[in-house]
């Protein structure tokens, strides 16, 4: 139940690259909560929720009166995120070890659950759902950000390499046991248990190299093509290519990057 368990790691590197993620999706987190409802008040469980970046936002909007519990496997991330909460002051704020395939969930009746780039890495959806099951009240929401169309990911134009280090992630995860468009299967297995999709929509990224899109794709491309030189699915030579491109499309006022596609779902809570 360590670090050693998460695929893209839990380095300093990583931890920088996910808090400039943040930064680029915060817009479009906070769309997804108001469509869900997020209010002063309610109680939110973040799933997975990393070093807390998501937990702290959603810890600001309900306010003192409401909760916030995340969700986290890293024993690293949860140090961090308990950190952060303290010097904010944000008593509403718990971040708690948990392994999500394991541990038994929280029972406190959640207004919404929040999720992203969680399932993508499980090899086993049912215990994710029996969880959000357990953890939610009927007529509680869950709001999904997970990749539905994976090889939309690209630098265009050309960027060979670049597309062989798209196919190389997309393998390192299926081999981990993931699955990187587990958006595709999410909303028909959520429905069978009888919960209402409420709402599906793509959520697109892309950019100019000196756009936050496109530096979040090339920080990427650096820090998780060390990891998979590991996993040997990229090589040396690779990696050299895939720096040529880049500094050839940062020159190019025509090159762009187009990120893998997400798919927000969001749902409620509906069988007991």
């Amino acid at each position: 139940m360590g670090d050693s368990s998460y695929l893209l790691g839990t380095h300093t590197e990583e931890l920088e690259r996910l808090r400039f993620q943040h930064e680029l999706w915060l817009p479009a987190a906070r769309a997804a909560w108001q469509r869900a409802g997020l209010a002063p008040g309610l109680r939110v469980l973040d799933v997975g929720a990393g070093p807390g970046f998501a937990a702290m936002d959603l810890a600001r909007i309900v306010g003192p009166t409401g909760r916030v519990l995340g969700l986290e496997l890293s024993d690293a991330y949860v140090a961090a995120g308990q950190a952060m909460a303290r010097s904010d002051q944000l008593p509403q704020l718990e971040l708690r070890q948990h392994h999500l395939l394991r541990d038994p969930w929280p029972a406190e009746g959640f207004d919404l659950a929040w999720c992203r780039w969680v399932a993508m890495f499980l090899p086993d959806l049912d215990p994710l759902i029996t969880g959000l099951e357990h953890s939610l009240r009927l007529g509680g929401q869950l709001v999904l950000h997970e990749y539905v169309h994976w090889d939309s990911f690209g630098l265009h134009p050309g960027g060979r390499a670049i597309a062989r280090f798209g196919q190389a992630c997309q393998r390192s995860f299926r081999e981990a046991g993931g699955d990187p468009d587990v958006n595709r299967r999410l909303p028909a297995l959520l429905a069978a248990r009888g919960w209402r999709i409420e709402a599906l929509q793509p959520l697109p990224v892309a950019g100019d190299s000196h756009s936050m899109a496109g530096q979040w794709m090339q920080r990427f491309v650096e820090v998780y093509g060390a990891r998979l030189q590991e996993l040997a699915l990229w090589n040396s030579g690779d990696a050299a290519d895939a720096s040529e491109e880049i500094a050839a499309a940062a020159a190019d006022p025509g090159s762009f990057w187009v990120g893998p596609t997400l798919l927000e779902v969001r749902a409620t809570r509906l069988a007991s």
